[in-house]
This record gives C-alpha cells, sequence and structure tokens, in this order.
C-alpha cells in the first residue's frame, strides 16, 4: 500500500499517526505553469519551477524525474490511496493522478487534513473510498479540459455539478476566474491581492492570512502568494511595490502603484498597459490568445 499526500507535511502527520503502507508526498504545483505532453513532462515542468521559485534547474530536473518515477512505482501497489483537500491546488494534482492510476482509495476532504489529530487521520482512513467510475470519468473530462488550450469548455463543466465528486464544480469555477476579466484585465488572484493591499493588508503575513478565506479555496502556499505579488510588481507597468526583507516566515512590505488604484478600480485595463505572457493550464495567454472571464455571467468568453 501507498499513500500519496498533498504535501510533506501531511505525509509526516499520517505516518506518525501510525497510518499503514508507504507515505509519499507529491509536491507538484500543477495549478500554475504549463501543463505539457508526457514526453516533455519533466523538462518543461523543471524550466517553469526553477524559474518562478528560484531553484537551480539541474535540481528541479532531479526533482521531478524523481516524482515522475516514484508515481510509476507506485502503479503497481496493492493500494493506492490518495489524500487531497477541497481546494484547487489540490483538485488540479487530484486530476492529474486520476489520470496516472486506473485504481484508487481516495480521501477528499474538506477539512485541512494536517491540522487534525492522529485519531481524526486514523478514522478518515478507516474510512476511504474506491474511486468510483463516474468519478473517474469526471476526473478525466475535467483534467482534459484543463490540460487544453482552448477552456471554454469549462463553462458546460461549472454549469453543471458533479454529486460524485464534492468540489469539482467550484474548483473549476475558481480556475476559470483566474482568466483576465472582461472589467479590469486581471484575474480573481491579482484583483483579490490588490484589494487586500487597498484594504490595509501592507504586510505579508497580513494580507496572506487573510487571502483564502471567506470563500476562496485557492490552496495556494506562502510561496505561490509571494509569486503573484512579485508579477504584479515586475510587470512592465508596476501595480504594487513590494519590498522584501528575508526570513521564515517571509516578510514583504506592499503598497498599491497609482496605476494599480486604476486597474482595480476598473478605470485601466491592465491587458492595455501589461500585455499578458503566462500559462493558466494548458493556455498560455498572450495578446493573441486571449480567453477572459465575464465576472457578471460566470463564464469564459
Amino acid at each position: 500500500m501507498i499513500n500519496l499526500h498533498n504535501g510533506d507535511v501531511m505525509a509526516i502527520a499520517a505516518k506518525r499517526a501510525g497510518i499503514p503502507g508507504e507515505h509519499l508526498a507529491f509536491r507538484e504545483t500543477l495549478v500554475v505553469g504549463p501543463i505539457p505532453p508526457e514526453e516533455k513532462w519533466i523538462e518543461v515542468r523543471a524550466r517553469f519551477l526553477s524559474g518562478r521559485y528560484g531553484e537551480e534547474l539541474l535540481r528541479a530536473s532531479n526533482s521531478v524525474f524523481q516524482q515522475q518515477q516514484a508515481l510509476t512505482a507506485a502503479a503497481s501497489q496493492d493500494e493506492i490511496v490518495l489524500w487531497f483537500e477541497h481546494d484547487l491546488f489540490c483538485l488540479v494534482n487530484l486530476l492529474y493522478l486520476l489520470q496516472r492510476f486506473e485504481r484508487a482509495s481516495i480521501i477528499w476532504s474538506p477539512e485541512p487534513l494536517a491540522e487534525l489529530e492522529e485519531p481524526a487521520l486514523k478514522g478518515l482512513f478507516d474510512l476511504r473510498t474506491p474511486v468510483t467510475p463516474a468519478m473517474r470519468d469526471a476526473a478525466r473530462a475535467a483534467w482534459k479540459v484543463y490540460s487544453s488550450s482552448d477552456p471554454r469548455t469549462l463553462n458546460r463543466l461549472i454549469a453543471n455539478d458533479q454529486r460524485d465528486f464534492p468540489f469539482l464544480r467550484d474548483g473549476l469555477a475558481l480556475h476559470a476566474s483566474r482568466f483576465p476579466s472582461t472589467r479590469n484585465g486581471l484575474g480573481s488572484v491579482e484583483n483579490r491581492l490588490l484589494s487586500l493591499i487597498a484594504g490595509g493588508a501592507t504586510e505579508f503575513g497580513t494580507l496572506f492570512a487573510a487571502f483564502d478565506v471567506n470563500p476562496p479555496r485557492f490552496g495556494f502556499g506562502d510561496s505561490e502568494v509571494l509569486a503573484a505579488l512579485r508579477d504584479l510588481a515586475k510587470r512592465d507597468v508596476p501595480l504594487i511595490t513590494m519590498t522584501e526583507a528575508e526570513g521564515s516566515p517571509p516578510k514583504a512590505i506592499l503598497a498599491l502603484t497609482p496605476e494599480g488604484e486604476n486597474v482595480m478600480n476598473g478605470s485601466v485595463n491592465d491587458l492595455k498597459i501589461n500585455p499578458p505572457d503566462g500559462w493558466l493550464g494548458g493556455v498560455h495567454l498572450t495578446p493573441e490568445n486571449l480567453v477572459r472571464w465575464d465576472e457578471q455571467q460566470k463564464r469564459l468568453v
């Protein structure tokens, strides 16, 4: 038996709780960056992760390679147990893993797993359920759309709830909302960050604590939120200023620029001053390839 977890903290917690089997943390961040074909997976993902998080390219390549090798080996286990939570970060990773394994059991939790006490973790393990054919079919359809260069099929998935796959609809809607809005050219993540800074969250710790509550469930760690802030600060026309200081937890002082205020209130469209060049799933957003999120109709256009 092997347990695949949504991070090292959870893998350690499950092992300490005496959950049987091997414990492997799935360390990918498929919620950001390109989704390449399998034959280019290691090269493309390693290059992206190295550039985004400042990791040495060889180390990133080795990490992605070892992760893929571990998944290949896991397929031969008698039972594969997937431990993930109801947030977008976990959802995307889970969709990918459900493509890798023909059979698996699942613990799909609405609560943060690493915060649970040992008896609760053991209880969840005892209640694990096999992935149903309906859930697997829904996952394959969702992954196909997520990794596609044309994401407009998301509209259909967002419009129809999946009883066999809780949070799938909400998670895909969160993903779709990350595309540039028709209102000001920013996705929901960037708009939320600007709004928090405008509301007084000018220190990173305060902003991070408020970023993913009531109701968003992006599931981003501090590294991903920092990367999004750096992007806002380093655009051709910066929308924020950001002064970082070394330390753990991360520290940074943040402020809106005049251009950031104009974009936030919709008087300026960010796409006009900062031509897009980034990835959301299988979509490479460029000025020639724009998919927009209509905040009013809740659909991609």
